[in-house]
């Protein structure tokens, strides 16, 4: 009797320290990491409504906004957008404007374009 308590209190005791493990491996892998490219802006350009002089900024995409960072990680303009899935890897990484207004950021190798402002 005591040697079937001991199991059970042993496997209780394993299942306890196994769950917290079990459910930070799911809230991690649901999580989406954002994407991070590098982009030179050779025009002024409008991110939603702040202008981005010329230069290389570092673009961090979440699945709802982006951040416009400079090379030492001053934030420079920070707008609401989405994912939208295109049914096509991208074969480079870039932007698409409308009258010097950032619209879509697009990375190589994903099949979704993020579109600002929306």
């Amino acid at each position: 009797m005591r040697k079937v308590a001991l199991q059970l209190a042993l496997a209780v005791a394993c299942l306890a320290m196994a769950l917290p493990v079990l459910a930070k491996a799911d809230k991690t892998s649901s999580a989406s990491k954002p994407k991070t490219v590098t982009i030179n802006l050779y025009d002024q350009t409008m991110m939603g409504s702040t202008m981005v002089k010329p230069g290389t900024y570092k673009f961090v995409l979440e699945s709802d906004k982006v951040t416009v960072e400079t090379n030492g990680n001053k934030v420079v303009a920070t707008v609401p957008g989405h994912w939208e899935d295109k049914n096509q890897k991208q074969s480079s990484t870039g932007f698409n404007l409308d009258s010097g207004s950032m619209k879509e950021i697009f990375v190589q190798g994903s099949s979704s374009v993020f579109v600002v402002g929306s």
